[in-house]
C-alpha cells in the first residue's frame, strides 16, 4: 500500500488489490456500534451511553461530542443483559 494512501485512511480502506483490510478499527462510531451489537437502533446506543452504562468516550469532551467505543465495551454492556443458560 502507498504511504498517501496510509495518511489518507489510516484506519481502513481498500488495498492496492482492491480488498478490503482484515484489521477492524479500533475506535467505532455510534452507528457501528449498532450493528456491531446486532443490529439495535443507533438511539440504543447514543441512551446507553448518555446513561453511562455503555462506556465510551466523547470526541471533545462535554455531553455532545461525537460518540467513540469499542468492540470489548459493547460485548460488556451486551452480556449484563444475559439470560439464562451455562456459562461456558
Amino acid at each position: 500500500m502507498s504511504a498517501t494512501m496510509d495518511k489518507a485512511n489510516p484506519t481502513g480502506g481498500v488495498s492496492e488489490n482492491g480488498n478490503e483490510h482484515s484489521r477492524e478499527r479500533e475506535w467505532m462510531t455510534a452507528a457501528e456500534a449498532a450493528e456491531y451489537a446486532g443490529g439495535v437502533g443507533v438511539c440504543t446506543i447514543r441512551e446507553a451511553c448518555n446513561r453511562n452504562t455503555l462506556r465510551h468516550i466523547r470526541i471533545g469532551g462535554g455531553i455532545a461530542g461525537p460518540i467513540r467505543t469499542r468492540r470489548e465495551w459493547i460485548a460488556d454492556w451486551l452480556g449484563r443483559w444475559a439470560r439464562g443458560g451455562d456459562i461456558h
